[in-house]
């Protein structure tokens, strides 16, 4: 005796042919299992089986694409830090020039948007982020130096991100969405603060000042 909720399989036969009425023996004997279709019939639904099998085998490889891209993506973000730009030490400015506060707030900025590097890539392409680095960031890093190197190991260390920048390897590198391009980005980010933001401090402090005493000093225009 079968157990309460099982379905017990009933065997059938499959009559294709050019005229499956004609089989009354097998009518006669099977009964209900007997089952009949004509042979045309019978292979245009196997064909049509066929191009939807085809078609469900499509979907299932593009659900795990997306689920692997998804899976990218939120790895990405879980792992992009928060590089807060706005800082309470400086509101107001330093001992009230406010450039010094804008000067740090886009020092931050820079470091936030090249941590998103990763995401980029992921978005738009390994490319894209690398033009991005070599484009935008370049810039921006270059315009973070608002005075000479101070020492000639500070100019060694300018040179050095500027070639990170420019270099194809140091590129894919920065760029990559994975564990080692983060830490690069990280490490990045540590020699931009260490490749001359004192100096560039310094110098934002010192015409500030003499802007404040009416005394442009050399570089400075009278108008």
């Amino acid at each position: 005796m079968s157990s309460p909720g099982k379905v017990r399989a009933r065997r059938a036969h499959l009559c294709a042919c050019s005229d499956p009425t004609v089989h009354a023996d097998l009518r006669a004997t099977l009964g209900t299992s007997y089952l009949a279709v004509r042979r045309g019939t019978y292979r245009s639904t196997v064909a049509l089986l066929r191009k939807a099998s085809a078609v469900l085998k499509g979907y299932e490889a593009d659900n795990v694409r997306l689920a692997k891209e998804n899976a990218r993506l939120r790895s990405a973000l879980k792992h992009t830090i928060d590089f807060s730009f706005d800082s309470p030490v400086f509101e107001g400015g330093l001992g009230g020039r406010t450039a010094i506060e804008a000067y740090r707030g886009n020092a931050g900025k820079l470091a936030q948007v090249m941590n998103e590097v990763g995401s980029r890539a992921l978005l738009y392409g390994i490319e894209a982020a690398k033009f991005f680095l070599k484009g935008p960031v370049k810039l921006d890093v270059e315009s973070l130096w608002a005075a000479g190197p101070a020492t000639e190991e500070e100019a060694k260390r300018r040179d050095d991100l500027r070639r990170k920048l420019t270099a194809e390897e140091e590129l894919a590198l920065l760029a990559a969405p994975d564990e080692t391009g983060e830490r690069c980005r990280q490490e990045f980010i540590s020699a931009v603060a260490g490749s001359g933001i004192d100096t560039s401090v310094q110098e934002l402090v010192r015409r500030s000042g003499e802007i404040a005493r009416g005394n442009p000093g050399r570089g400075w225009s009278e108008d």
